[in-house]
């Protein structure tokens, strides 16, 4: 028997946190934490500039007032991701796909298995966004946010989210990787990338995440290749190994104390182009965890016409239009990507 409080956003909520979440490499290694408030705005603390010695006081004098420049604090309103999908009578009355021809599910089976279906791939859809905005910081970019306004995705509002990311650098002429000129270069140019971290945040980075073509570039550098070829080489070593279907560890560089990555995986934008996650011609030098999601709260109003404010990643939503026998589910999420420290990571496109 079908129950009837299947559609009430709290019975939703507990499916929802049974389902396990798309893995994905960005927020799974870089930025897995989460943080959720009981307000759209969301306010949050970074790590931004130098940390100053603390100063020598002279005789006779308490102490000396220090600034707390050590750190940032913003306030966003988190942009909120909805989307939402129609259940209709000729939905349930249709044998699903890979169900038997012969089958005896009655409507209402149908139903509760169709909004568990339903559920499942508007998370996945909630997960793939939530994995670009963690990608565009981690590229070091401004997530630029469209809000949409009609169904034709033809108007929105946009927003920027912003924070002043400029541990990075592009290079030109001779100093691009592909270019001749550049042989020789490209150790002395991972050894000053990963300086550049150490300065700035104090914290080495551990891993090089290479583009396809930048990958390509290192590898047949001559300078690279010699490392390899010597004897017991300690400064280079290379021995790909499979870690995913997208993630292969190419190597490992002792002397700088950092492991070397491709990361082959595409998305569709919204433009609807197929992009890498990894641009061929970047170089990230990075290391696990450097920050989280945090998210605001969701208002909403209930069958019982009251607004309801919850405080979650995810918060699903029904409602019933009678006069055309149809249901309507959403899946709400607001989600922001901080960084820990917007100085612990370098991006270089090479």
């Amino acid at each position: 028997m079908l129950n009837l409080d299947l559609y009430r956003t709290t019975t939703m909520l507990a499916a929802i946190q049974k389902t396990m979440p798309l893995r994905k490499f960005f927020t799974k290694t870089f930025f897995p934490g989460e943080e959720t408030f009981v307000t759209e705005n969301v306010i949050f603390d970074y790590k931004k500039g130098k940390r100053p010695m603390a100063p020598f006081v002279a005789p006779r004098v308490g102490g000396i007032t220090v600034a707390r420049d050590g750190y940032k604090t913003k306030e966003y309103r988190a942009p909120k991701i909805a989307p939402q999908r129609i259940l209709t009578v000729d939905d349930l009355m249709t044998r699903g796909m890979g169900e038997n021809v012969f089958s005896q599910r009655t409507p209402a089976q149908r139903q509760a298995e169709m909004l568990a279906k339903d559920l499942s791939e508007l998370e996945d859809m909630n997960a793939r966004r939530i994995e670009w905005m963690a990608r565009e910081l981690f590229l070091g970019r401004p997530i630029i946010v469209k809000g949409f306004i009609d169904k034709l995705d033809s108007e929105y509002v946009e927003d920027v989210i912003d924070f002043g990311f400029d541990n990075k650098v592009t290079l030109a002429g001779a100093d691009r990787w592909g270019d001749s000129g550049s042989a020789g270069k490209k150790l002395r140019n991972l050894k000053a990338w990963r300086l550049e971290v150490i300065k700035k945040s104090g914290i080495a980075p551990i891993m090089v995440i290479f583009g396809e073509s930048a990958w390509e570039d290192f590898r047949q550098d001559p300078e690279i290749q010699k490392l390899v070829d010597q004897q017991n080489a300690t400064l280079a070593l290379m021995n790909p190994n499979v870690i995913n279907e997208a993630l292969t560890f190419v190597g490992r560089l002792p002397e700088l104390g950092m492991e070397m990555y491709t990361y082959n995986d595409w998305f569709i934008d919204d433009d609807g182009n197929e992009q890498p996650y990894i641009p061929d011609d970047h170089v990230i030098l990075c290391r696990p965890n450097l920050g989280g999601f945090s998210y605001g709260a969701v208002t909403q109003m209930e069958p019982d016409g009251q607004f309801h404010t919850y405080e979650g990643t995810r918060i699903p939503k029904s409602w019933s239009d009678q006069n055309s026998d149809a249901r309507m589910i959403r899946l709400s999420t607001r989600p922001i990507p901080i960084p820990e420290d917007v100085d612990g990571w370098f991006v270089a496109q090479v």
